[in-house]
């Protein structure tokens, strides 16, 4: 299996179809100097997001898939944030601490803290569905005479619904 990207430049914009061409690896696409030029920021526009990749497979229209799933983004941004927090802390630490003791008290801390913010935020979310339950019930049962009398008697209500129609159509032939 092939991967290939859709990619326009300013010259290709104008044809009428679009052309495939190989996808340059993602080290390679980085722009290597940190300021844009006037001509760079049309081209920028242009490229297609690095996260959609046209793959050639036996069909007769090539297939768009993710490169990259969201999830796993996430994963590796929370990575990321938790590394530079727990660098962070330990450099908080005083000197006399060990390093790698500093980083796993910062961690064993930092888990602690994520725990029990988790664990609160479940229980609120009980507590709200538990109440709103307690709600439905209350008014379940607030209201069960308007209930009952209607699931006693839906052959009369059927006749008086069906005797009403009848009605309508005689006012209008």
């Amino acid at each position: 299996m092939v991967l290939f990207e859709l990619r326009f430049s300013p010259s290709m914009a104008t044809a009428s179809s679009p052309l495939l061409h190989r996808s340059p690896p993602p080290r390679a696409r980085i722009l290597t100097s940190s300021f844009l030029s006037s001509t760079s920021l049309p081209r920028l526009k242009l490229s297609p997001s690095p996260s959609l990749l046209v793959v050639r497979s036996r069909s007769r229209f090539p297939t768009i898939v993710a490169a990259q799933s969201n999830w796993l983004r996430v994963i590796q941004t929370v990575w990321k944030v938790s590394k530079d927090g727990i660098e962070a802390g330990t450099n908080l630490m005083p000197d006399m601490v060990p390093r790698p003791i500093a980083r796993i008290a910062v961690a064993f801390i930092g888990g602690a803290i994520v725990l029990f913010v988790f664990k609160s935020f479940l229980s609120t979310l009980f507590f709200a569905l538990a109440v709103m339950g307690l709600v439905y019930f209350a008014f379940i049962a607030m209201n069960s005479d308007e209930v009952s009398k209607g699931a006693g008697s839906t052959a009369s209500s059927e006749d008086e619904t069906l005797e009403e129609a009848r009605r309508i159509m005689e006012k209008y032939k």
